[in-house]
């Protein structure tokens, strides 16, 4: 049985409302994204008109639950379906959900917890084995902190 979603675009913002009833706020408007929300919403940056496309979930280590992520990702692919960029957001929901759940494994175990708590959901992660994109982040923090001296 497919899923339904309900769907109410306006023009800087799109709210989409899963099947188990939860929010989720699809904003092309940074501040809008970054504004603390009290309602439970689920807020996305929708940042796919760059080089390299991607959506940003916001304090997503605090959504657990296996069912609810993979609600909220089969949300992202419509809205991208039904509004698709160029270059194209490319990604499959098995790596959607990889990449998320190695993010909330990582803000647990307090590693990189400053990048781990939003999952920026972009296409160079695609395809990237778990300990490859681990690494990867890691690196990019010393890089950039090594910049910053």
């Amino acid at each position: 049985m497919a899923a339904c979603y309900a769907l109410i675009m306006t023009i800087d913002r799109t709210t989409i409302t899963t099947p188990s009833g939860r929010n989720v706020c699809i904003t092309n408007d940074i501040k809008d994204a970054e504004r603390p929300r009290d309602d439970g919403t689920i807020v996305v940056y929708d940042d796919r008109r760059t080089g390299n496309p991607s959506f940003r979930i916001y304090n997503s280590y605090g959504i657990v639950r296996k069912g609810l992520r993979r609600e909220i990702l089969e949300a992202l692919i419509a809205y991208d379906a039904a509004d698709p960029t160029n270059p194209p957001w490319r990604r499959t929901l098995p790596s959607l959900e990889r990449e998320w759940w190695l993010h909330n494994a990582a803000y647990r175990a307090g590693f990189l917890r400053s990048r781990a708590k939003d999952v920026d959901l972009d296409n160079h992660a695609q395809g990237k084995g778990s300990m490859k994109y681990l690494l990867e982040s890691g690196f990019a923090l010393i890089g950039s902190k090594l910049k910053r001296k």
